[in-house]
């Protein structure tokens, strides 16, 4: 695991999608329902510091729902050929603007917020 990946779990709380019954850990709780609920529940409660790890797939909802502040992304090095699409279709126009960038050991993390 990565330093950075490291750092951002350790200031921010997670939550990860999951099927599985898992116990949750320090300030990661894995969710295996409906997480865009969760997640807006904990929205109304602490506001900030909700650190959503996912691809298109489990982000998309929260996209379209408007209520993503901070969008952390991360670049691996690596060619997949095919891969997976970053974002799902028919999203809103969302313009960002670049706040923060780290690079290690050539892994890449981009740190944006709304314009």
């Amino acid at each position: 695991m990565s330093k950075i990946f490291i750092m951002i779990l350790k200031i921010k709380k997670v939550y990860i999608a999951t099927s599985k019954n898992i116990a949750d850990y320090d300030n990661i709780t894995f969710i295996n329902g409906d997480i865009c609920k969760v997640i807006e529940e904990e929205r109304k409660k602490e506001g900030k510091d909700i650190f959503l790890f996912g691809g298109g797939i489990v982000i998309d909802n929260f996209i379209k729902a408007d209520i993503i502040d901070e969008y952390i992304i991360g670049i691996i090095p690596t060619i997949l050929g095919n891969g997976r699409s970053l974002f799902l279709g028919n999203n809103p126009k969302i313009d960002l603007k670049l706040d923060d960038y780290i690079v290690d050991n050539g892994i890449t993390i981009l740190r944006y917020s709304k314009r």
